[in-house]
C-alpha cells in the first residue's frame, strides 16, 4: 500500500513542478513564492497523512505551521516594502 502512496506523491510532485514551470507557473512562483512552497508542502503532507500515525501527523503538521508562519510573515511584509 506504502508504494501507492509513494507513487502518487511521485506524480503530484512531478505535475505541480510541471505547472510551476509554465510560463503562468514561473510567474505565481516568483510573485507569490511563499504560497507555492505551501501548496508543495501540503502535497507531502497529505500523503504524509496515509503513511504514520495520526499523532505523529498532527506534530509535523503542527511543527510546518510553527515554524512556517514566521517565514510567511516576513515573506509578506518584504512583500510591502
Amino acid at each position: 500500500m506504502d508504494i501507492l502512496i509513494y507513487v502518487a506523491l511521485g506524480v503530484a510532485a512531478t505535475v505541480y513542478a510541471y505547472a510551476l514551470n509554465t510560463k503562468k507557473g514561473k510567474s505565481f512562483a516568483s510573485e507569490y513564492t511563499w504560497v507555492s512552497v505551501v501548496v508543495g508542502t501540503g502535497i507531502v503532507l497529505i500523503g504524509l497523512w496515509f503513511l504514520i500515525p495520526q499523532d505523529s501527523w498532527l506534530k509535523v503538521v503542527l511543527s510546518f505551521i510553527v515554524a512556517g508562519v514566521p517565514m510567511i510573515v516576513r515573506s509578506l511584509i518584504n512583500k510591502k516594502r
